[in-house]
Parts: C-alpha cells; sequence; structure tokens
C-alpha cells in the first residue's frame, strides 16, 4: 500500500514536470545580433593559447586579456599588474616578450605554419590596484615602448 502511495506520488511529480516545462518558452536574447555567425581564425586561436601559456608561464603573475585585433592584424595582450613606475612595467612587458618567443610563437609555427614574431604583438600595461579604474602606465607596439599621452585635465 506504501509502495503504490509512493509510486503514484512519483508518477504524478513526473506527469507535472512535464507539464510544467513544455509551458515554459524556449530562452531568447534580446540582442539578435548576438547570434550572428562568427568566423573564429588562426588570429584567435594563438591570442586563446597565448594567454594560457601566460597564465602558466613561471614568473608572469599579472592578469592577461589577450585577443586578436582583425584590423589590425595582430595580436593584443592587456596585462593588469600593480606598478606604477614606467621601468617597472617595461620589465615585467620583456618577461611576456620572452614567453612569446619561448611558447606562442613555436605554437604558431608548429600548430598553423605562422612565423608570429615578438613585434606581432602589442602589449599594454595596465596599473591594476583597485583602488580607482585600470589606467595604462606603457604599450609595447611594433617593438617600441610607447607611453601614453598625458591626459588633460585640471
Amino acid at each position: 500500500m506504501i509502495r503504490n502511495r509512493i509510486w503514484r506520488t512519483a508518477a504524478l511529480v513526473a506527469l507535472a514536470v512535464s507539464l510544467f516545462s513544455g509551458v515554459a518558452g524556449p530562452a531568447e536574447a534580446r540582442n539578435k545580433r548576438l547570434s550572428n555567425p562568427y568566423t573564429y581564425t588562426m588570429g584567435d586561436d594563438i591570442a586563446k593559447r597565448m594567454a594560457a601559456i601566460f597564465r602558466i608561464t613561471a614568473g608572469l603573475e599579472p592578469a592577461t586579456m589577450v585577443s586578436y585585433d582583425r584590423k589590425a592584424h595582430n595580436l593584443v595582450a592587456e596585462i593588469l599588474g600593480s606598478t606604477e613606475e614606467i621601468e617597472g612595467a617595461k620589465r615585467e612587458i620583456e618577461g611576456f616578450v620572452q614567453a612569446i618567443r619561448d611558447g606562442v610563437a613555436p605554437y604558431a609555427r608548429k600548430q598553423h605554419g605562422i612565423d608570429l614574431a615578438d613585434t606581432d604583438v602589442t602589449l599594454i600595461y595596465y596599473n591594476d590596484t583597485g583602488d580607482e579604474p585600470p589606467y595604462e602606465i606603457v604599450r609595447r607596439e611594433n617593438g617600441v615602448f610607447v607611453e601614453p599621452a598625458p591626459e588633460s585635465g585640471d
């Protein structure tokens, strides 16, 4: 008797769940453009791998975001660090340049047949202490360090 009651209750719950799940409509994004097709390029793949190489390379503690710039046809690595000094940021960027030479370039050559140079990557160092929004300290573009233009203001 108790077994029959348990089976009936379970059957009613299963029926109720199936009925109610059919009532809810499918989830839909409000922004239809998010469903547009997207071509995944070799640059996208190398950028994704580069971010992983930066995470596992010893001594490269700061967080990085890496993407492929389809207009400039180069990779962009944004480094979030804690130094405010330009020379300190340059030293940290040089560690990332070495990781590109040692890990990313061999991957690009082996996986995609691309000869990737460290000058194909723009490295941007941001100070991110958490006290204020991150701001750019220095960048390495085409193998040359470039300091941001001073902000005009008060």
